[in-house]
């Protein structure tokens, strides 16, 4: 019977001068550099001559310091007010919500703080993909408080923010039936379900046809599996919202959004007992 030592003796003879001197490092992928030498292009930071290794502390630590630098920070206001801009020219955002504050829902300060609270937590709220559902009469404010959030957003953490009419929206989509260049319906819902933030106004007063409801749906479906928040308002509660497209409609609403009832007379707005306290 060969001796152990003998096995080990032979089997250590076959490794390799690289395989040996990899042992010596901690990342045997980076070889403790913290990064393998080629170009890469981070979204929204721009190129780098360096493939950081994201398989040790020093390979993140030397990207977070790099990503830090004053001039990729640049760079990333500079592409996020780039796309901000692209959404904008898409949206129907009417006049007079173009320049909507936070400090306008100063009288109401329920509200006031509601918001705030939501742009200040914004990149953990983003992370949970969490979002509002508006409703009441019409005149309630509701359009304009989602202005407010948009623009604060776009201002405070260069959000790429849609904003769509939904009754104006269909009229747009209607027109682009039957045209065979670039499908502007077609574009125009891939945008609503990857865009950053998604804000659908008055949501159920459209024509609804099944065409419609499905590829509302759809969106609906991709953004909440994804976990990318949406605002939206309506004239309709979420129950009635279920009847006009389809309960998995609402469902889907309901399951990331916090319901807020706004009234016609004093644009207060009600709440659960229990989560007044809360953001979410």
């Amino acid at each position: 019977m060969e001796k152990i030592s003998e096995t080990l003796g032979r089997d250590m003879s076959r490794l390799t001068d690289t395989q040996i001197s990899l042992s010596k490092f901690t990342c045997r992928n980076c070889r403790d550099e913290g990064f393998e030498d080629h170009t890469l292009f981070y979204q929204h930071y721009g190129t780098s001559d360096k493939h950081f290794c994201i398989e040790c502390e020093k390979g993140k630590k030397i990207f977070e310091k790099w990503r830090n630098a004053p001039e990729q920070i640049r760079h990333f206001q500079k592409e996020k007010q780039e796309k901000i801009a692209k959404a904008i020219q898409i949206s129907h955002f009417s006049p007079n919500h173009r320049n909507a504050k936070l400090s306008d829902l100063r009288d109401n300060e329920t509200l006031y703080r509601t918001c705030k609270m939501y742009i200040e937590n914004w990149l953990k709220i983003k992370k949970e993909g969490l979002g509002y559902y508006f409703w009441g009469n019409v005149g309630a404010g509701k359009t304009y408080t989602t202005a407010v959030l948009a623009n604060e957003l776009m201002r405070e953490h260069f959000v790429e923010v849609l904003f769509l009419k939904m009754p104006e929206a269909v009229a747009q989509i209607k027109k682009t039936f039957g045209s065979e260049k670039n499908d502007p319906a077609k574009k125009l819902f891939e945008k609503m379900c990857k865009v950053e933030l998604l804000i659908l106004d008055d949501l159920g007063i459209e024509k609804v046809s099944e065409w419609l409801a499905d590829e509302i749906y759809q969106v609906m479906e991709y953004r909440t599996s994804h976990y990318m928040p949406m605002i939206i308002t309506s004239n309709q509660s979420l129950g009635d919202l279920g009847k006009i497209y389809r309960e998995q409609v609402s469902s889907r609403i309901n399951g990331c959004s916090k319901s807020i009832h706004f009234t016609q007379k004093d644009r207060r707005h009600k709440t659960k007992e229990k989560s007044k306290e809360t953001l979410f």
